[in-house]
């Protein structure tokens, strides 16, 4: 499985909305990668080597939004997408289309709505309060979620991004058995 072939089978208006991701460059500092598209295929690539499907299928949406929510930050001049987060779990929620695709890609429409909200927010992890740390702990799918924001990392080397979310996966599974 690859990141176009898992693309061919999107609902027709997503796969458009991706393909216009082509031409939305991004923050350099934080994202070197020459296109919102080219990291959203980074980081689905990372998430096909760890093997779950709920990470590989909320690395295809949790971006998708950023051109619909595109504003230009005046300080930096580069685009910035406050709320494209919040409009990918409201989508994944809210359109049958795309909670088919999820289903049919063996994944869980719910786990992939929450992991797109939350990958932001992951990012600020260490320095949240700590009622809002266990807030977020307390999110069922927190594992996947952590290790989503190493695969959606653009700073980490591969390897290492990989690496560190596999174990996270791996050790909350030896958690649950």
């Amino acid at each position: 499985m690859t990141f176009n072939q898992i693309i061919q089978d999107l609902p027709h208006h997503f796969y458009h909305k991706l393909q216009d991701l082509k031409t939305m460059r991004e923050r350099p500092d934080f994202h070197p990668e020459p296109s919102a598209f080219h990291h959203i295929d980074i980081v689905t690539s990372r998430a096909i080597v760890v093997g779950d499907k709920d990470l590989i299928i909320a690395a295809i949406f949790h971006d998708i939004h950023k051109k619909d929510t595109m504003q230009i930050n005046p300080k930096t001049g580069w685009p910035t997408s406050p709320g494209h987060d919040k409009w990918a779990f409201k989508t994944i929620m809210n359109d049958s289309s795309v909670r088919d695709f999820i289903s049919n890609q063996g994944a869980d429409p719910d786990t992939v709505a929450i992991i797109c909200r939350e990958h932001m927010r992951i990012h600020q992890f260490d320095s949240m309060r700590p009622a809002k740390q266990q807030a977020m702990r307390d999110i069922t799918c927190f594992d996947k979620i952590l290790a989503f924001g190493q695969l959606d990392n653009m700073l980490t080397p591969n390897a290492e991004a990989i690496s560190n979310a596999i174990a996270i996966i791996n050790y909350a599974n030896k958690i649950v058995q």
